[in-house]
């Protein structure tokens, strides 16, 4: 049931009406500009909406089958052909690129360069979507460049980012800047229990701990948030910091050679530290809006123990791994060194 809805065009977009109004009326007029740049959090529909624009060029279903007088022309429609085809990435005219090994590399963009002196197959545009361009490397930005200077006929270029300030300068300036917007609590609660079946209190857990992006909400999901958030806790130290002694330096190692097993769910692992961390702060004040508020009494306790100071520097050293991981620091050698910091500052 969830896939029925996702074919059916843009009406499977939560969140983003602005982005939606925006392309609907390109589509409706006809004016499509050459190059387009998606920016916003990962996981809130970027890539997804690209891939709906693609299908509404490529739409084949009659004008009058796609009429809706609050939104003018709705393609796609999601049925048929054409739509099936950029839905399962085999559309000979929508080109979709994406980093490999955590990089957009220049034989990809000269791959690109080489396909695009041809002309599309069929009779319309082609749609070409660098998903992550972010991690292009200067020397592949460059070569993209000449595409956005001199962008060939029929050809439409769509970029996602987190920022446009994530690219350089001269490749952000040549692109319709789109911004999109984190989903609010209850629409990703209610996307999360309508789409992806999950049981009401999951969801608006998973709702609230997620930021607003669907993928880090169902990334949480799969790696079994409730009982890895537990260990972590226990494992960090961070359920009850005021125990009789210290903790151990060999503890807060063997934690992070835990963590460091499971390369795949680390960035939900720490996101999972931060959201207690970020419960721990609000809760003497706002505990209504904690993420972890079913644990009140372990809130409650383990906030008695510790200050505003070690809540900060807790905090800071979680941001401060995070940075590092995404940097392609030695993950090994960063969780050791956050596992140290935070028995250090728990021990203060």
């Amino acid at each position: 049931m969830a896939h029925d809805r996702a074919m059916q065009g843009f009406d499977g977009i939560a969140g983003q009406r602005l982005p939606l109004r925006i392309l609907r009326h390109f589509i409706s007029s006809g004016a499509i500009p050459h190059a387009m740049l998606f920016t916003g959090i990962e996981g809130i529909g970027k890539r997804t909406l690209a891939r709906r624009f693609a299908m509404a060029l490529h739409c084949n279903a009659p004008a009058a089958a796609v009429e809706d007088g609050a939104h003018g022309l709705t393609r796609p429609c999601g049925r048929c052909r054409a739509c099936h085809q950029v839905a399962a990435g085999n559309h000979p005219d929508t080109i979709e690129i994406g980093p490999r090994k955590g990089m957009l590399r220049i034989d990809q963009v000269r791959n690109l360069l080489s396909v695009l002196t041809m002309k599309p197959f069929g009779m319309g545009r082609r749609v070409v979507i660098l998903t992550d361009a972010q991690t292009m490397n200067q020397e592949a930005g460059n070569a993209l460049l000449k595409v956005l200077e001199e962008p060939p006929a029929d050809t439409i270029l769509i970029l996602t980012a987190p920022q446009g300030t994530d690219l350089l300068p001269t490749i952000a300036s040549r692109c319709r800047h789109i911004r999109f917007s984190p989903l609010g609590f209850d629409e990703l609660g209610d996307l999360l229990e309508r789409e992806h079946g999950l049981a009401p209190e999951q969801a608006r857990t998973l709702a609230q701990a997620a930021d607003g992006s669907v993928t880090r909400a169902l990334r949480l999901s799969e790696a079994g948030w409730h009982a890895r958030r537990d260990w972590m806790l226990r494992a960090s130290g961070l359920d009850l910091p005021r125990r009789p002694n210290a903790r151990s330096a060999t503890l807060s190692l063997a934690f992070a050679a835990r963590l460091a097993q499971r390369k795949e769910t680390i960035e939900s692992d720490l996101e999972l530290l931060k959201g207690w961390v970020r419960d721990l702060s609000i809760w003497p004040y706002t505990p209504d809006h904690a993420i972890n508020g079913q644990c009140d009494e372990l809130l409650a306790r383990t906030r008695s123990g510790l200050s505003e100071g070690q809540l900060s520097a807790l905090w800071e050293a979680l941001e401060h791994t995070q940075k590092c991981i995404a940097a392609n620091g030695n993950l090994r050698l960063t969780l050791d060194v956050m596992a140290l910091q935070m028995a250090e500052i728990l021990a203060a």
